[in-house]
């Protein structure tokens, strides 16, 4: 069973709108796999949230193909007994995540502090709830850990910043839910009704730090975009090479069809 799991942001389109061929190259790209999925870092939305403005800018998913790390934090927090959340994300990740799990923005009652994307309105007092509950044995989820975005042409403060912060000053590691862990990707192929088979997997993404990464640890074939942070120089490290390297995703269906 052929598996594609596409990533969205730089690769299927940019804050500004669609890139070029993007519909074009989904549409032909289902009818040469047996399943697609759309793999995405966004922390800044629910998941409801995330289907509209895909929508609104042309892209229609269904919501079983779309993985965020929202909904990868709600699988781990119900996993474990007991899980109570400290949310450091906007609003409508918090009711999401409340679905599944208890929220509290009390420290001495949560066993987890989850941050996302917290940019409007983060604070020292926001910062001193998450570092109380973590110094009390609270465990960091991360919903990602990039160091930065690209909007308007600049870069921009990620999420993994606060991380940073929050790790440097608790003394503890986070687990990243997002990409690049391979249990987001493998979250994906069980979701096609398929266990993990690196020959049958590729993954196509802009970003060598996450999309390469995540796909190149399970051994997947790595596609990687020239959009997005496929623009910007290539890293060093060998966890980060992509199998295949083109211009866009334009580029990709006949790719593929060559391997």
């Amino acid at each position: 069973m052929r598996i594609l799991l596409l990533d969205l942001e730089g690769t299927l389109h940019t804050r500004e709108g669609l890139i070029p061929g993007a519909l074009e190259a989904v549409a032909e790209l289902r009818r040469d796999f047996d399943a697609v999925r759309f793999m995405t870092n966004t922390d800044s939305k629910s998941d409801p949230e995330l289907l509209l403005s895909l929508a609104a800018c042309g892209l229609r998913l269904a919501p079983g193909e779309v993985f965020s790390p929202v909904a990868a934090a709600a699988e781990a927090l119900t996993a474990t007994a007991g899980a109570v959340a400290l949310v450091v994300a906007p609003a409508s990740v918090r009711r999401q995540l409340a679905e599944r799990v208890p929220v509290s923005d009390a420290p001495d009652e949560a066993t987890h502090v989850v941050v996302g994307d917290c940019r409007d309105w983060l604070s020292y007092e926001v910062l001193d709830r998450a570092f109380a509950a973590l110094t009390a044995g609270g465990e960091l989820l991360a919903l990602q850990r990039g160091r930065y975005f690209l909007a308007g042409g600049r870069r921009r403060l990620d999420t993994g910043t606060v991380v940073a912060a929050l790790e440097y000053a608790a003394g503890v590691t986070a687990r990243v839910v997002g990409k690049p862990a391979p249990e987001f990707l493998r979250l994906a192929v069980r979701s096609a009704g398929a266990e993990l088979d690196e020959s049958d997997i590729y993954v196509v993404g802009d970003d060598p730090t996450t999309d390469i990464a995540m796909g190149n640890a399970v051994g997947a074939t790595t596609v990687q975009v020239g959009t997005g942070k496929g623009r910007q120089p290539a890293p060093a490290s060998r966890a980060c090479r992509p199998t295949h390297r083109v211009a866009s995703i334009a580029d990709v269906p006949g790719l593929l069809q060559t391997i």
